[in-house]
């Protein structure tokens, strides 16, 4: 009986552990080196335009179907560089650090602090962009909004 509850389990665990690993290897992209190259400097000048304010290369990185979760689902380049125009005629960041960044190729992550004209002004959070071939598809923006305890 030992033996017998040993192999269904044995073939349950497989049979689990094969259905996932079928199952991950199909949800996974394969992005080659090129275009997390292409990517790469698209979330490149993408900082850039969060940093001075100047959207006027964004047609070159966002696609024309480009989504802007952050402004509700905005479609197009022009949601992107209205969304930095309004940020920078509000906020007039001074400053954009990127404390860390991460990527798989297609989505990019960026930690990132926005230091305001005022020192004592500064957002922070996560924006996440989708890649295709050097164009920016979609674009989230997660803000830490936790205060430091008194």
């Amino acid at each position: 009986m030992k033996i017998k509850r040993a192999i269904i389990a044995f073939t349950l665990m497989f049979t689990c552990l094969s259905v996932t690993g079928v199952f991950a290897q199909s949800v996974a992209k394969k992005i080659s080196v090129a275009e997390t190259k292409k990517n790469q400097k698209a979330d490149d000048e993408f900082l850039r335009a969060l940093q001075t304010g100047d959207v006027s290369e964004l047609d070159d990185v966002a696609a024309p179907d480009f989504i802007n979760h952050g402004v509700g689902n905005k479609i197009g380049p022009d949601s992107l560089k209205s969304s930095i125009k309004l940020f920078h005629s509000r906020f007039k960041p001074i400053k954009v650090e990127v404390i860390s960044r991460t990527t798989d190729g297609e989505y990019f992550g960026n930690w990132v602090r926005f230091i305001g004209s005022n020192p004592a002004v500064v957002i922070e959070g996560i924006e996440m962009t989708k890649y295709s071939n050097g164009k920016a598809t979609e674009h989230w923006f997660f803000p830490n909004n936790q205060r430091p305890a008194n």
